[in-house]
């Protein structure tokens, strides 16, 4: 028997050679044992039923092979080696195991729309025939070969040759004894001879920077507690939900007393106490996908399934959103479909060809691009997807880069690559129709039509759309000096002129703190304390505006440096009270926002949301009501530095009014404008409106009134 392409590394289906296996030696039926160990100087096959041993030959070149005594059929064993240093060791044979995959699901996996592919390709702990093991898939269809290395078998490529499965492009292995405490890489051996080291592209777990090695993963060995919080989701309607975000990177957002970042773990504690002290309804992780290089924030990813290890094990990421849960907190992941990095042991060149990438390259980011016409890529996709949403319990996913993926990665391309646009609408419609209560949020800085519409009426079928617009304008406008104001008023209101056409969500994001831009708090203009009023009434402003909310990590406590992923928050900040104050207004006016449905009742604007006065450019008041059927409030904010007592607004419905949220408290550090007395309508007509209301409005500072009667 030849057995070069075992020895060099070169054989796609070693199961035909390597085990055993039935053959005719001089004319009589045999059965042969074949092994492939170089360590090994002496094996013997051990019968399982009475422990009998039989020597195998060894003819060289680590390969060992031979008739089993007089055994015409086959019988389990294992297999006992002496090294060469006289070591021994046993175990069993990966090649006595042939891998149990149907030929429906290799083919669905490559011609249909197919979600499950994480459940079938990567590395999972489990037991056959009561041994317990790791089974190994990997799609690399253009591959010579494709090994499993570790320090099981000492790194060679050619002990673990995983077996192709017909003409499905996936390869696989089960290995005996190999535990999710080892180490493992790929090697794919091109058709060009090229040894290419690659980490799984489907693992759930990596091993410790700079995260080219995976370790395998036991999907069902971490025990969930939340079934009351998914229960009461049940039937809910995302528009008419309160959705308040606090966006963390948890590597930075707070270190422990050795300087590092929180785990997991402590972030289980520290993280959830802190987000409903401060009333948030969700948290929002950026960096959490596997990633190498931590300036990427973790938006270049080599691990699709898997949480980054910097923080803890993948059952450890389970537990932080199981207590986010138990306390009624809903937790969002950033996903990024549209680009992967360079890295060599990534995605690139996987299987010696471009198997997941199109060609050309983003052009701002250096990065390569999926290609959303090869099925076999899109349910990789998709897969990531429905995994995070179903097995890590995830409530929802906030896609990156919508725009660059519709536009090919260049937004001044007039061309749109449908490809894209059509996976996105697939991915839309298998989340609402697994998943209904969970949500879909499109991070999107272009103008395309539908981005929320349903799929069914040729939208892209996402849940809300980040509204850039908004945080642009506002920011812009506030940070626009006092006497000027006037002049650029209406770019604080341009975002209700448009809010009707999507359903937005409003984001002060992680990009408006970063790379010089300056922290929040800096953004605004004028003196010290001016600046913490100018952010408490963009905020008043923000959270009465219709749409749901976004606010990153640091500007709730008017954090004073830009964000640098190296650095914890300056929590020493809250030793001060204009800071304390702002933390303070934070949590109350999460409180106020998701208590109160007028605020967050967004499925109908037309119905909840009428202007008041949106234009005076002489006072910088901007008000407005928002209602449902059983409530009415009035929201009024003013813009410029001076209080305006005795202020008229008008009212649509006559009653009285109770002021019952003020940004200008002095708890907040404000100056005290407040309105404690009852408000009684007068029955005169005010801003187009048929009543009309007297009150005093802070200076750089909001008022929202609610008739009570």
């Amino acid at each position: 028997m030849d057995f070069q392409r075992i020895i060099w590394g070169d054989e796609s289906c070693p199961h035909w050679i390597l085990g055993m296996h039935q053959c005719v030696m001089e004319d009589k039926e045999r059965i042969t044992m074949c092994v492939f160990c170089p360590d090994a100087r002496e094996l013997t096959v051990v019968n399982k039923v009475n422990e009998k041993e039989y020597m195998i030959p060894n003819v060289g070149n680590g390969m060992f092979y031979g008739p089993v005594g007089k055994y015409k059929n086959s019988f389990p064993y294992y297999l006992k080696f002496v090294g060469h240093n006289d070591s021994v060791w046993e175990t069993e044979d990966a090649y006595a195991f042939a891998d149990q995959l149907d030929g429906g699901t290799l083919d669905a996996f490559r011609n249909k729309e197919y979600i499950y592919s994480a459940n079938i390709l990567g590395s999972r702990v489990t037991e056959i025939d009561g041994i317990k093991g790791c089974i190994f898939r990997v799609f690399a269809p253009n591959a010579k070969r494709v090994s499993v290395i570790g320090y099981f078998n000492n790194w060679d490529g050619r002990r673990h040759m995983l077996t192709k499965l017909g003409d499905s492009g996936i390869f696989s292995i089960f290995i005996p004894r190999v535990t999710t405490n080892d180490l493992y890489q790929y090697e794919i051996k091109t058709n060009n001879n090229e040894l290419l080291y690659k980490a799984d592209p489907y693992a759930k777990h990596f091993g410790p920077k700079p995260k080219k090695h995976s370790l395998p993963y036991d999907p069902f060995s971490y025990q969930w507690n939340d079934e009351k919080y998914l229960k009461n989701l049940e039937g809910t309607n995302s528009k008419n939900r309160p959705i308040s975000i606090y966006e963390v990177h948890i590597g930075s957002w707070k270190f422990n007393e050795n300087g590092e970042s929180l785990t997991y773990t402590q972030l289980a504690d520290q993280l959830v106490s802190y987000v409903k002290n401060l009333n948030y309804t969700h948290v929002e992780f950026i960096g959490i996908l596997e990633h190498p290089f931590d300036g990427s924030w973790g938006y270049q990813v080599t691990g699709f399934f898997a949480p980054t290890s910097r923080y803890g094990t993948t059952d450890e990421f389970k537990h932080l959103v199981d207590r986010f849960h138990q306390n009624d907190i809903g937790v969002i992941l950033d996903w990024v479909p549209g680009h992967f990095p360079k890295d060599a042991f990534g995605l690139e060149f996987f299987d010696g060809t471009k198997l997941y990438e199109r060609e050309g390259e983003h052009p701002d980011w250096g990065t390569l691009l999926f290609d959303y016409y090869k099925r076999e890529v899109k349910n990789f996709l998709l897969s990531s997807a429905y995994t995070w949403l179903s097995e890590f319990h995830i409530d929802g996913l906030r896609v990156d880069a919508v725009a660059s993926m519709l536009y090919g990665g260049n937004l001044s391309n007039t061309h749109p690559d449908m490809t894209a646009a059509t996976f996105l609408q697939e991915l839309n419609k298998m989340v609402h129709h697994l998943f209904p209560y969970k949500l879909m949020i499109a991070e999107d800085s272009s103008t395309w039509g539908g981005v929320t519409a349903p799929v069914s009426a040729g939208g892209l079928g996402f849940d809300f759309k980040w509204d850039l617009g908004f945080m642009h304008d506002t920011l812009n406008f506030m940070k626009t000096e006092y006497d000027y104001r006037h002049i650029n008023l209406d770019k604080m209101t341009f975002s209700f002129n448009y809010m009707y056409n999507e359903h937005y969500m409003l984001p002060i994001s992680h990009d408006e703190v970063v790379h010089c831009k300056s922290p929040l708090i800096y953004k605004m203009c004028g003196d010290f304390w001016q600046k913490f009023a100018n952010v408490r009434a963009l905020l008043a402003l923000m959270f009465t505006h219709p749409g749901k909310k976004l606010l990153f990590m640091g500007s709730e406590i008017g954090q004073t440096r830009e964000w640098i992923e190296k650095n914890q928050l300056t929590w020493e900040l809250l030793e001060y009270p204009e800071h304390k104050g702002l933390q303070r207004y934070m949590k109350e006016l999460n409180l106020l926002y998701k208590t109160t449905p007028a605020l967050y009742h967004d499925e109908n604007i037309g119905e909840t949301f009428d202007w008041i006065n949106g234009d005076n450019k002489e006072s910088l008041v901007v008000s407005y009501i928002r209602r449902t059927l059983e409530e009415e409030l009035i929201v009024v904010v003013n813009f410029s530095l001076y209080p305006r007592m005795g202020y008229s607004v008008g009212a649509a419905k006559p009653g009285t009014y109770k002021e019952i949220f003020n940004s200008d408290r002095e708890e907040y550090c404000g100056s005290g404008v407040l309105n404690t007395n009852l408000i009684k309508t007068l029955p005169e007509s005010c801003q187009y409106k048929e009543n009309r209301i007297v009150i005093d409005i802070p200076p750089i500072g909001a008022t929202i009134l609610k008739k009570i009667k």
